[in-house]
């Protein structure tokens, strides 16, 4: 099979679960292991030369409620650095092995929903419940049964694919009763049987999770740009008419393209910057304020860099997935600029000077701006 068909398989389960016995079956590589508790510190890489899957080892799940979020924090931040070439299939989660111990008969919905948690950007992520250490085949149907009501109660819909109990190594119960290994084929191939659903559900999964990563990071700069807006702003000269605030609404519009890759003209960004829409929304705003000054100044200038900051994001992910064009100008200035009047900030800064206009003669204009974005956050309008 082809390198770029190979699965990624993230391989889970309670400490002494048996993922490294599991592991050394498929891949032939030794793994480091302890007994009853788990040793695995860090997460590694195994490749098998007779299956085209990659195991990827994590740290078991411990039951003390820190090292469970170790744990989580491991798993996350590996999958975090798997999505860094969003081209690259090699990288990424195509599926779950969960493990859980055969011979303690019992299983937890809490120990599903740790799983849960640590793969929770892999939305649909093929998973499959690998009963481990299942000598007795008597027990197996009851062990079965247990895992799938487990399953059944927990608090997430998982793309639960096949329960398969596995014995990954030989078995002694006694000098004259053997325990072959089995299951081990089963597995890997119930596994490969969803590889294209898997890969198509990991390239979905890393775009959306690449988005996410874009999306914060530029979010972060329209905050940290609107905070040198509101003091740039609050200037005794009449803003509305003034260009005090092009060179920021036009480097931080650069920077967002910039974090999504978008191939931009300076026309297209003295299209969004210099139009004079946002100059009409100021003058509307300041209209409706029943105070004027350096305070209302301030607060408005936030107000629209972070209205023009939040519609450009907008506007360079539509352009990342394709559905706008950069080329098209006019139609890309069109865009910023509904969602622009569409941003709740507008609405939400002169409802804060109507019910407030009593209370903000000695508040400073970045105290009352960020009182408005933290009704916003209560509100669940703006991301927290």
């Amino acid at each position: 099979m082809e390198e770029s068909k190979k699965m990624n398989i993230l391989v889970l389960g309670v400490s002494g679960a048996g993922k490294s016995t599991l592991i050394k079956a498929i891949s032939g590589t030794e793994v480091v292991t302890g007994v009853g508790e788990g040793n695995t510190q860090k997460i590694d890489v195994y490749e098998s030369s007779t299956w085209p899957l990659r195991c990827i080892d994590t740290k078991g799940f411990e039951y003390n409620i820190i090292e469970q979020y170790k744990t989580i924090h491991q798993i996350k931040k590996f999958t975090k650095e798997q999505i860094a070439d969003k081209d690259d299939d090699n990288v990424g989660i195509d599926a779950v092995w969960y493990c859980i111990e055969g011979t303690a008969r019992r299983t937890f919905s809490h120990n599903i929903n740790l799983m849960n948690k640590a793969i929770k950007g892999w939305k649909n992520i093929p998973v499959f419940a690998v009963i481990t250490k299942s000598y007795s085949e008597v027990d197996i149907p009851a062990n079965i049964e247990a895992v799938e009501q487990a399953f059944a109660k927990s608090q997430k819909s998982i793309n639960l694919k096949k329960i398969i109990p596995v014995v990954a190594e030989e078995y002694a119960i006694n000098e004259e009763v053997i325990v072959p290994p089995r299951g081990i084929d089963t597995l890997c191939l119930e596994t490969l049987d969803c590889l294209d659903e898997a890969k198509e559900l990991n390239k979905t999964n890393r775009d959306a999770m690449i988005l996410e990563q874009k999306r914060f990071t530029s979010h972060g700069l329209v905050i940290g740009s609107t905070t040198s807006a509101v003091v740039i702003g609050a200037v005794p000269i009449p803003f509305p008419d003034s260009v005090i605030l092009v060179p920021l609404e036009t480097g931080l519009t650069k920077l967002i393209f910039k974090i999504y890759g978008i191939d931009y003209s300076n026309d297209l960004i003295t299209g969004i910057v210099g139009s004079t829409m946002l100059t009409n929304i100021a003058k509307q705003i300041l209209k409706t304020i029943p105070i004027a000054g350096a305070v209302a100044n301030g607060v408005v200038g936030g107000a629209l860099v972070f209205a023009l900051g939040e519609s450009v994001i907008l506007a360079s992910e539509a352009m990342y997935s394709g559905k706008l064009d950069p080329t098209k100008i006019d139609e890309t200035v069109k865009f910023v600029g509904e969602k622009v009047k569409e941003n709740p900030i507008i609405d939400y800064t002169v409802s804060y000077f109507e019910k407030n206009k009593d209370k903000i003669l000695d508040k400073k204009p970045k105290e009352i701006f960020n009182e408005i974005l933290d009704s916003m956050k209560n509100t669940k309008r703006i991301a927290n």
